[in-house]
């Protein structure tokens, strides 16, 4: 014996059978906020909270005396950013 799925056809011949406060019944039964929509933006937040407090800290290359000093500067601020040294907590609401 075989167990077909059923159609809308099918589902929209169930509910004609059915009286409002037996639809009403089942509806209360279904959350209304079911998280399908919910994104998880946790990790973009992460990634532009790295590249601001980067971008904050970092220092333009003709401050410094010579590239080799500004390579040495700009590669330990990425570290610290990298690290999370100075993370501030992340309150996503």
């Amino acid at each position: 014996m075989s167990h077909e799925e059923p159609t809308l056809k099918d589902i929209a011949d169930m509910l004609a059978i059915l009286k409002p406060e037996q639809i009403e019944a089942i509806m209360k039964d279904i959350p209304k906020n079911n998280g399908a929509y919910k994104i998880d933006y946790s990790a973009r937040i992460k990634r532009l909270y790295i590249n601001e407090l980067y971008f904050k800290s970092a220092i333009s290359p003709h401050h410094v005396v010579s590239f080799e000093e500004y390579k040495g500067h700009d590669e330990g601020i990425r570290q610290q950013a990298l690290s999370g040294v100075d993370r501030k907590e992340l309150v996503l609401v």
